[in-house]
């Protein structure tokens, strides 16, 4: 068991490694191209230990490194008894292996019987994760109202025309759910919130991203990459993949939606406003708008890009990868490492030999005898299997911290890149800090998230010395996708509400105004932000009291 979780820990190194370097080598291809790349390598970790058990096995011997450590020196007094020897009777050969292995026969057996349960509860862990997140979805659909707003059909059977994508999908609204998502395949669903359903005005703009989940089958994508990681979770590779796999998937869906006539400015302010209320546990099993904010940061920056090629792929693309990665995958799978360790027939290299007899000390021609040809490879025995733990862990380690500055060395070229396209300087970043002391420091992606949304010096003064509150990057950047200016700060507190930044984020986002404020204060409703907001949204807008209010 322990030569084949190696086994299958190599080759999966070999697969994800080969798929994120074909990835590197085509970053000037479009997303969707790249995207069946990274996951046709899924497939392929998916497949890998089925083909391991259905193709015919070339065993190939551990390399010499390794075999040190995983198979201890091959007890000799087998050896001795069936090799030839010209001793006499009265001659007694004794041979000691200067090297112990590694654990002791009565600690390997615990270790062999533990192996399986020590792969096997991980995988088990992360299948049973996804299966609750598929559930929770289920319940969340069963809950759901259907959609009749004209609004939102007019975006839906607008979006379908655009994108060519004619099976029917449902649409729904829940009051639960923090962000929209869609998920499944026979019957795909696409389901809104309701701080979506407010806004109206992006219709298109939401109904397009998720549309375009459904019609590249995303959903599938996302169940191979959870399996892939299930059945490889110790392999730092596969998680790497998986993850660039997911971000892939968004960028071609975000290249789709600007190729169904979506601005790419509203469109970037659309990603920004979601992925305040995205919910990581529900993406598990779902596609959502704006899934994490190292991922927006990126998308943001290649919407804005003109520049950057938006083609789906091809067929002539699909099928030659598709024949590369087979070509690769199918000699990987059949390859089995051998549990072999190979002894030297001519010579008595890591034998400390003595030679005794009845009759006084031997001659000193006499020597060890040779090992017969026969005996040259003899089968490990299983205890000495178990001593492959040591060197497994010790392969493991070492990925993962390749895989840790490659993956460090990987965001900051993305964040040179994406600062570069949306023209962040030195100047602009101090002009904002000197603006705004209390953001502290701001990181390149900041800068570029923020650069990406129009954020200016003079934008971020005005909002400071207008004496808000807890103000940072991210508030920020979603107060001015919102359109808020100072005016309307001042117009709010001359009507009563004063409030930090995310208060007015909240209350701009549902369309809260100076005379809703007035009327709720006139109704002798506490000007609560998180009230009027849920207020608003649900229509609750008080009628003007008929006297007017004498601070007016």
């Amino acid at each position: 068991m322990m030569l084949l979780l190696i086994g299958l820990l190599l080759k999966s190194l070999a697969v994800a490694a080969v798929t994120l370097l074909a990835l590197r080598l085509t970053r000037s291809r479009s997303a969707a191209e790249r995207s069946l790349i990274a996951h046709l390598g899924l497939l392929a970790l998916v497949a890998l230990p089925v083909a391991t058990l259905l193709l015919p096995s070339l065993n190939v011997p551990l390399p010499e490194a390794m075999r040190s450590q995983v198979l201890p020196a091959t007890p000799l007094a087998a050896q001795i008894a069936d090799a030839p020897s010209s001793v006499t009777p009265e001659t007694k050969v004794a041979a000691e292996p200067i090297s112990s292995p590694t654990i002791t026969a009565q600690v390997a057996p615990t270790l062999r019987a533990l192996a399986p349960y020590a792969y096997a509860l991980p995988a088990l862990a992360l299948l049973l994760l996804t299966i609750a997140a598929l559930a929770h979805l289920a319940r969340l659909r069963a809950r759901a109202e259907v959609l009749v707003d004209p609004v939102w059909l007019s975006a839906l059977a607008h979006a379908q025309r655009r994108m060519g994508h004619k099976s029917g999908t449902a649409l729904l609204v829940s009051d639960t759910l923090p962000s929209p998502i869609s998920w499944g395949l026979a019957r795909p669903t696409i389901l809104l919130s309701a701080d979506a359903l407010a806004a109206s005005g992006e219709a298109e703009a939401i109904i397009a991203h998720e549309l375009a989940h459904v019609a590249a089958f995303d959903w599938v994508k996302l169940m191979l990459a959870r399996v892939a990681t299930a059945i490889h979770w110790f392999n730092p590779l596969a998680w790497r993949l998986a993850r660039e796999a997911h971000q892939l998937r968004e960028e071609a869906a975000d290249d789709m939606v600007l190729g169904a006539e979506i601005a790419a400015p509203d469109y970037a302010q659309l990603l920004v406003r979601v992925a305040r209320h995205e919910s990581k546990g529900l993406l598990l099993g779902a596609h959502g708008v704006a899934p994490g904010r190292g991922s927006l940061k990126r998308r943001v920056g290649r919407v804005l890009d003109t520049a950057l090629p938006r083609t789906p792929a091809r067929g002539s693309w699909m099928a030659g990868f598709g024949a590369g990665m087979l070509v690769m995958a199918a000699p990987l799978a059949a390859l089995s490492v051998g549990a072999v360790q190979q002894v030297d027939a001519h010579s008595t290299r890591g034998l400390a030999v003595t030679t005794v007899t009845d009759h006084g000390p031997a001659p000193a021609h006499v020597a060890a005898t040779p090992v017969a040809p026969h005996a040259a490879a003899l089968p490990a025995e299983p205890a000495e299997i178990a001593a492959a733990a040591p060197v497994a862990a010790a392969v493991a380690a070492a990925m993962q911290d390749r895989h840790d500055k490659s993956n460090r060395h990987d965001q900051t070229v993305d964040a040179i890149i994406g600062a570069k396209a949306t023209g962040v300087t030195p100047d602009y970043v101090a002009s904002i800090r000197r603006a705004a002391p209390q953001l502290g420091s701001i990181s390149l992606d900041d800068a570029t998230a923020m650069r990406a949304m129009g954020v200016t010096p003079e934008y971020v003064g005005a909002l400071a010395s207008s004496g808000m509150r807890n103000v940072t990057v991210e508030n920020v950047i979603a107060a001015r996708s919102l359109g808020i200016s100072p005016a309307y700060i001042r117009s709010m507190a001359s009507a009563g509400f004063r409030g930090s930044l995310d208060d007015y984020v909240s209350l701009a986002a549902v369309g809260v105004t100076m005379e809703d404020v007035k009327n709720y204060r006139r109704a002798g409703i506490p000007l609560d932000a998180d009230d009027m907001t849920a207020r608003k949204a649900m229509g609750g807008n008080p009628r003007p009291h008929p006297h007017p209010d004498p601070d007016d």
